[in-house]
């Protein structure tokens, strides 16, 4: 007997967000008091994302045992997110330079910025800053360690599975909720600042969307063709994860089911458990592009000319800033105003202009969870944990391919 179609967490989403549009349309004022739906899920999973990423972190290099392989896949899973990294943050600067979203967007004349933070003060404060960073780091330590202790640290890994399991389960149940999370905060957005009310700002966000596809089908297509599989079977096969992404803003929400969701597709759970969460502080594609195009169309509405010096600067101190970002919704916004020092001639208040789209740019954490997934199946591959097997029977093989080994 087949299910109806409501059922579906998918399909729940996205007539929780059509219904939200229409909401706040015809009824905004009302609509706009729907807000606190998507507040809480929000917050619900800000305080549960920190212990889960710890326990999952800990116990997935805790279960590698052997320290080699485990610097061996730190090794790669670092090559990788930078590289990816700096192509995400040279996208947006590229994106701004070709598409100009910020020409003939005037500012009116403010304050600036005292100057520019050095480098090395930046990292400090982005990681005493982030609670994220600082459990991800404490994560890695208690692996490390309980790896090398082998049999005597089996007491406290049992411990992390069972502490992993039980935040999973209580996940799943926050995750029930996020068809109203999606209806209130889609509810408010269209409701407090209606469909067309960003006339000036539409081309940003334009500019925004088109710079992250071409980098996700460029990009990301090369890397899912190095590894053997369809770039578009891979997005089918992280279908219900998107949906709940775009419906929610936050890329979080899907972390545990996308880890259980790679494992599936042949990932190495030691893998897996490590690589997705370590991308969810280090391997943000969508807030990089989203970072360095923003900056870009705010240094053109203030009329600053980047000298081929500020653009380096952009890049080098973004490679730190935007390791700040968490994943959590608004918090790539944080890193803007954060990298914005680097220019100090663009004013400090030109930020309010991208306030108002904030809600709108659904395609950064997506991209955030596209470029977090590929990391894993990169990682895998690059190590030889990728199962050939379980790729196939999951569809994610490219047609060509599948015929050869068919053959």
């Amino acid at each position: 007997m087949s299910k109806p179609f409501f059922y579906y967490p998918s399909l729940q989403i996205l007539g929780a967000i059509a219904t939200g549009v229409v909401l706040g349309y015809w009824w905004p004022d009302e609509a706009q008091l729907l807000r606190p739906l998507g507040t809480w899920f929000v917050e619900a999973i800000r305080v549960l994302v920190g212990p889960v990423m710890f326990c999952t972190v800990a116990m997935g290099i805790a279960s590698l045992r052997d320290v080699r392989q485990l610097g061996r896949m730190g090794l790669r899973l670092l090559v990788y997110v930078e590289v990816c990294t700096l192509l995400a943050l040279a996208a947006g600067l590229i994106g701004a330079w070709l598409l100009e979203p910020g020409v003939g967007v005037h500012l009116p004349q403010s304050t600036t910025h005292a100057g520019s933070a050095p480098l090395l003060a930046t990292l400090r404060d982005c990681v005493a800053s982030n609670i994220i960073m600082q459990l991800l780091l404490a994560a890695m330590v208690c692996g490390t360690v309980l790896a090398w202790l082998g049999e005597r640290g089996a007491r406290a890994c049992q411990l992390l599975e069972w502490g992993s399991r039980s935040l999973f389960r209580l996940i799943s149940l926050v995750l029930k909720t996020a068809p109203l999370a999606a209806l209130g905060a889609v509810a408010y957005a269209v409701g407090h600042y209606g469909l067309m009310s960003m006339t000036p700002l539409l081309k940003l966000v334009g500019a925004i969307y088109l710079t992250t596809i071409v980098f996700v089908v460029v990009v990301m297509g090369a890397v899912a063709r190095w590894c053997g599989f369809s770039l578009w079977r891979y997005l089918l096969w992280i279908g219900d994860q998107l949906v709940l992404v775009a419906g929610t803003a936050s890329s979080m929400a899907a972390m545990p089911s996308l880890i259980r969701r790679l494992e599936q597709a042949g990932c190495a759970p030691a893998v897996a458990r490590v690589a997705v969460p370590v991308s969810y502080s280090f391997n943000l594609n969508g807030s990089c592009i989203y970072l360095t195009l923003a900056l870009g169309f705010l240094a053109q509405a203030a009329q600053v000319e980047l000298s081929l010096a500020q653009y380096g600067a952009i890049l080098l101190v973004a490679m730190v800033t935007s390791k700040a970002s968490s994943g959590i919704a608004g918090s790539a916004f944080l890193t803007l105003s954060a990298t914005l020092a680097v220019v100090p001639e663009i004013p400090a208040d030109s930020l309010l202009l991208i306030v108002s789209i904030e809600r709108l740019l659904k395609c950064r954490p997506l991209a955030n969870v596209i470029g977090n997934g590929m990391a894993c199946m990169a990682v895998a591959a690059w190590m030889g944990e990728l199962n050939p097997t379980q790729l196939r029977e999951a569809s994610l093989v490219r047609r060509r391919d599948q015929l050869r080994v068919l053959v």
